[in-house]
């Protein structure tokens, strides 16, 4: 290979609007970093390592740069051709992937992944991206800046779609050292990434770049407090494992260089804090005694797991544990359960693990654990429900269940047992929360559950037993939290960001790192919103006039659902319309609880009962039916949390809502026209709501119509699938590559190396 270059020489004008900047010393000196023990040259001068590992692009990558500071600071030209070798071979074998990207996938040897399926690096693009532009500030051959421009690419696009990123948060971005799901959110790659596109920023001035820094620059700032483990760091945020001396030493040198490169105070912080700690000797010692203490525990876990849980083959499916309260259950909970069910048919294999068994159980698989009145809603039962829970679930576990993934449906109770129980299988545990963190330091559930007492019919010996097991439990509650918040491995919680979920999570030791707020998933196709003639014909069905004015309440009749305050604002309203437009009101109040004979009692004292209808409890396919025919629907309550799927529901039915602020959430969704937002226990707004749609025909379809596109868009089943399989499956980049690429790359790796498909680039004398 003959090279000509001449550093002195002045850059010719780049194209594009490229930088024409001297290319400078890369900022961080990785021979201190590299072992070059069990690597050597071959006949081409390419690094490679002694089998099994081959070429490998990483390596490669970080062994140019070195020499490229020999370079820098000897101008030797045997350095210069030592550095365009490599970079030469990242040009011939890099793979193309679907829409302009490019990359270098390997088979990353990884303890925690079993697949051996080939994967992006988030470190290998970076330090290739280095490489690359300055070959390219070098030669001015444009092929080098063409693959690093395919290359930076792959960081705009997520995981699933063949990228290296993955959201954090609503807008947050982490860039993978391990391009799979479930995220092993590592630090060293993370920056390693950043570096790259920091240096094509400087190069491009690209707008679209310098907003992605931005974005991981900033998640990556929530994301530092997760790495301090208060004496020494974390390598990553999955297995939480501690960094070695060498580790701690290159995150400091990356800070240090992403500090410079960014101007950030906040990262040169934590660099000087790590950098002290290299050097005390008592973080050593406390990090020599730990690291020793978790490689036993892992190694008596990995005996545990090897002679107590058999490994099923699930062939093609996942197996899937559901641990949940009560099953089948009417509510949210289902509803949610259902949509998992939905978008996982092809893939996954559900079994449910109950205490009580409810109706219509016979087309699923459920496992029964404990007694029916086993309800962990008091003390010492909590602690009964989750023993039980536990040896049952162990019990499966040990008879070759084979799960690949627990599901807990609460983040207390279920998620207690759950977890101890995945954490000694070596199973891993994702807990769907519906708003049992939040109840945790609620003092009106509280109040609720103390109230609840004085309506049953006890004697006071009776009650003050029962207000003792009270005293008892909330601390119980509160433990078993902290322990699910300890073992529990992810945590998907419906609901938007600032409705105080993520604070709750803060006070519990739960990272942002471990929590994923998703849209609830509504399959829009089962809410058709039925013309005029069938709509009529369905109301006439149930007895209800076709020109009436439907208002719909679909929810249990409990103190919390703020039932009260709907009938006060109903009869409102009803006291000051026309004659004949009050005639035309139909309330349909369907659900039940303990509060149905008080509302049936205010109903007549109100002398409204011909307005009102009370259809009691409902499948889940008839409050669809009767979303289906009603114009407003409402919703009055006075706690929540996440997302009210009732409210949801009624949204993808094309109903106008009204919806208190109890869950946060129902201001997000009603927000723009989409609705009417009230404060929760709010009478004199409710009726003025109420009298406005009632009086607004025209509005209340516009704004349904509104509702149920927004539903489309944001809480479509494809969504929701893609939360569950970032947080619980392992991603196949082979499968995603061959689906793009339609067979044009050949991807194959065996136990000696890996072979790339090999583009064509024109590199002019490179050659």
């Amino acid at each position: 290979m003959s090279i000509q270059t001449n550093k002195a020489k002045s850059n010719r004008a780049l194209t594009e609007g490229k930088s024409t900047s001297e290319p400078l010393t890369y900022p961080v000196d990785l021979s201190q970093f590299l072992s070059l023990a069990q690597i050597t040259l071959d006949a081409k001068g390419i690094l490679y390592h002694e089998n099994p590992i081959g070429y490998d692009p990483t390596t490669i990558a970080q062994y140019a740069l070195i020499k490229w500071n020999e370079y820098h600071g000897s101008n030797a030209e045997g350095q210069s051709e030592a550095f365009l070798k490599q970079a030469f071979w990242l040009v011939e074998h890099e793979v193309h992937m679907c829409e302009g990207a490019g990359g270098w996938p390997i088979a990353f040897p990884y303890p925690d992944i079993s697949s051996r399926a080939l994967c992006l690096s988030s470190l290998t693009q970076g330090v290739a991206i280095s490489v690359l532009l300055r070959a390219y500030q070098l030669t001015q051959e444009e092929g080098f800046f063409e693959v690093a421009r395919r290359a930076v690419h792959v960081f705009e696009q997520e995981i699933l779609d063949g990228g290296v990123s993955t959201p954090v948060g609503s807008e947050g971005i982490f860039f993978e050292e391990v391009a799979v799901y479930p995220t092993t959110h590592t630090l060293v790659g993370c920056i390693f990434a950043m570096l790259g596109l920091y240096e094509y920023l400087l190069l491009t001035g690209d707008a679209q770049i310098r907003g992605l820094i931005e974005r991981s620059h900033a998640t990556l700032h929530a994301l530092l407090n997760e790495f301090d483990a208060g004496f020494w760091t974390y390598t990553d945020l999955l297995q939480r494992r501690l960094a070695s001396p060498s580790q701690l030493a290159l995150q400091v040198a990356l800070l240090e260089a992403l500090a410079r490169y960014s101007d950030c105070t906040h990262c040169a912080s934590f660099a000087s804090n790590w950098k002290g700690r290299q050097r005390r000797w008592s973080s050593r010692l406390r990090y020599l005694f730990s690291s020793q203490l978790a490689s036993y525990g892992h190694a008596l876990r990995s005996r545990v797991q090897t002679l107590l849980f058999p490994r099923g083959n699930a062939g093609d499916f996942l197996r899937v544990c559901v641990p949940v309260t009560v099953f089948p259950v009417l509510g949210g909970t289902r509803a949610v359960l259902a949509g998992v069910a939905q978008v996982t048919a092809d893939i996954w294999r559900i079994e449910y693990l109950t205490h009580y068994v409810g109706p219509s159980s016979g087309v699923f698989v459920i496992h029964r654990f404990g007694i029916a009145r086993m309800f962990p809603q008091q003390f010492p039962n909590v602690w009964l429900y989750c023993i039980t829970g536990f040896c049952k679930l162990i019990s499966l576990m040990r008879k070759g269940a084979g799960y690949h993934v627990i599901m807990p449906q609460d983040g207390v109770f279920t998620s207690a047992f759950a977890a101890l129980a995945g954490k000694l299988a070596g199973v891993r545990v994702v807990c769907i929360d519906h708003g049992n963190l939040t109840l945790i330091n609620s003092r009106a559930f509280r109040v609720e559950r103390i109230q609840a007492l004085e309506t049953k019919n006890w004697s006071q010996p009776h009650r003050l037993l029962a207000r003792f097991r009270y005293a008892c439990y909330w601390p119980s509650q509160r433990l078993l939290a902290k322990f699910a918040a300890r073992f529990v491995d992810h945590f998907l919680i419906p609901g938007i960001e600032g409705d105080g979920v993520e604070e709750h999570c803060r006070q519990l030791g739960i990272g942002k790192s471990r929590v994923t707020r998703f849209a609830s998933v509504i399959d829009i196709d089962r809410h058709r919103v039925p013309d005029g003639e069938v709509r009529s014909r369905l109301r006439e069905e149930k007895g209800i006039a076709a020109d009436a004015i439907v208002v719909s309440l679909v929810s249990r009749l409990t103190p919390e659902k703020g039932i009260g305050v709907a009938l006060e604002g109903i009869s409102q309203v009803l006291s000051v319309l026309p004659r004949a437009v009050c005639a035309r009101v139909r309330i349909i109040i369907a659900g039940e609880g303990p509060l149905r004979n008080s509302i049936e009692e205010e109903i007549r004292a109100s002398g409204l009962s011909q307005n009102y209808v009370l259809w009691g409890e409902v499948s889940p396919t008839d409050a669809i039916a009767l979303l289906g025919i009603s114009d407003i629907f409402l919703y009055t309550s006075t706690r929540g949390a996440c997302f009210s799927m009732s409210v949801l529901e009624a949204m993808a039915s094309g109903c106008a809502v009204i919806a208190s602020t109890e869950p946060l959430s129902n201001a997000y969704l009603l927000a723009e026209g989409r609705g009417i937002a009230i404060p929760s226990g709010d009478v004199e707004q409710t009726a003025a709501a109420l009298a406005r749609l009632i009086n607004d025909p025209e509005g209340c379809h516009q704004m349904g119509c509104l509702a149920r596109e927004h539903i489309k868009q944001k809480h479509s089943p494809a969504l929701f699938r893609r939360t569950l399989l970032r947080a619980t499956q392992w991603s196949d980049l082979e499968t995603l590559l061959k689906e793009s690429s339609e067979g044009k790359n050949d991807l194959a790796s065996n136990d000696s190396a890996i072979e790339f498909s090999c583009g064509t680039h024109d590199l002019g004398g490179l050659r």
